[in-house]
């Protein structure tokens, strides 16, 4: 049967992109069955742009109060929507009109599947760039990866195989993995779902780019959120180590760590690190990690900062050496 696709667009004071994003998703060459946009509690005239579009397929919702990471929005979407599958897609960027073809054509071709995500564009102010790939995450296009071949592929990468904007989901599988973790994280709850979803139904990949991810859009959750604290990610993946074979439960452990290191990194420029990074790695495989979580935690902030500035002017120069 065909994908019948519920698009989930939350909106918070994004006045400037959102009339463009929702226009990509209704121009859609695979049609979408409906585009649910939740006005989470915009308050720059984002509202009354929502309330000008008129399409029989355009489903509103409105929350009163915001919710950090736009999570509770998108939960209530998934609740509301009458679609089989869920894409997302965020209010400051972009598909291509044959995004939800491509994934529907995935679909078709391995029913199996549960997850699908195209690769994507990064667009700066100055340049683009194409998402990721790898000898892994290229393989999910012929053989969808199951809960240890999509963690080989997220270890390989470097980074979660699904962004947000290009991945679409079964309802039943978000409903089936808790939905987002709405009121317990202020931002990585979608790698945090993700996972999640992984471990209850395979993941096929679009090798094509069919999103632009908008990287200096307004209001934008990465510029106004920090990461001092435990990702959530690392509770369920913990939590899926129960019962889990001994391969999955060491990629556990590997991701675990990964995603410690990034925070810790981060950490590195904001001046605090919580003491819950160091304490939740798994050694011995852990241990460059937690050597580099232990140096950022005896290194004073105002010293840390002054670093981070000395490396981000270097490099900063050296771009514009070699642009």
């Amino acid at each position: 049967m065909s994908p019948r696709f519920s698009v989930i667009i939350p909106v918070h004071n994004k006045v400037r992109h959102v009339a463009a994003t929702v226009e990509s998703a209704l121009a859609q060459s695979y049609a979408a069955h409906e585009v649910i946009v939740i006005d989470d509690a915009s308050t720059d005239g984002s509202s009354a742009i929502l309330a000008r579009l008129d399409n029989p397929r355009i489903v509103r919702l409105r929350r009163e109060v915001p919710g950090p990471g736009g999570y509770a929005a998108r939960n209530l979407g998934i609740e509301q929507a009458s679609g089989d599958w869920i894409a997302f897609l965020d209010a400051d960027d972009l598909w291509e009109p044959d995004h939800l073809a491509s994934l529907a054509e995935a679909i078709a071709r391995h029913p199996e599947a549960g997850c699908a995500a195209t690769r994507f564009t990064h667009v700066f102010a100055d340049r683009q760039q194409t998402s990721k790939s790898s000898p892994l995450l290229a393989a999910a296009a012929e053989t969808p990866a199951d809960l240890e071949a999509f963690l080989r592929i997220w270890l390989e990468l470097g980074e979660c195989p699904v962004w947000t904007g290009a991945g679409a989901f079964r309802r039943q599988v978000l409903l089936d993995a808790g939905l987002f973790p709405a009121g317990l994280a202020t931002r990585g709850g979608d790698k945090d779902l993700w996972l999640r979803a992984a471990a209850q139904a395979r993941f096929v990949h679009v090798p094509r780019p069919t999103v632009e991810f908008h990287r200096d859009a307004d209001n934008k959750v990465s510029k106004t959120t920090r990461t001092t604290g435990l990702p959530i990610l690392v509770r369920s993946a913990q939590a899926l180590m129960a019962g889990a074979s001994p391969a999955v439960r060491g990629l556990l452990r590997r991701l675990v760590n990964q995603q410690i290191g990034l925070y810790a990194r981060f950490a590195f420029r904001s001046g605090g690190i919580s003491p819950d990074l160091r304490a939740n790695i798994y050694l011995p495989e852990g241990l460059a990690t937690w050597l580099m979580v232990r140096g950022i935690e005896v290194v004073p902030n105002g010293l840390r900062r002054r670093i981070y500035g000395a490396i981000k002017h270097r490099d900063t120069g050296a771009l514009a050496a070699n642009p």
